[in-house]
């Protein structure tokens, strides 16, 4: 199993994501930090990649900007 840290910042925001990876399976995301204020958004986004093995799933309504930060920091990490 990979355990593989991922970082951006998107215009005011900031994430890191730790991705398990086993297999060529995405098998847990964790957003270590991203602003409070959104992390329910950020947790969100990532079960979204994680049930659908994909990045290609929908933003979260009203929390586009959080969406684009929490997908590009998965898609960094899975890039390593």
């Amino acid at each position: 199993m990979a355990n593989i840290l991922g970082s951006v910042k998107i215009k005011i925001l900031f994430a890191v994501v730790k991705v398990d990876v086993q297999d060529h399976k995405i098998i847990a995301i964790e957003v270590l930090e991203h602003k409070p204020s959104y992390m329910e958004q950020a947790e969100q986004i990532a079960g979204k990649v994680l049930s659908g093995q994909s990045l290609e799933v929908d933003a979260i309504s009203g929390a586009t900007l959080t969406s684009d930060t929490v997908l590009k920091a998965i898609e960094n990490a899975l890039k390593k």
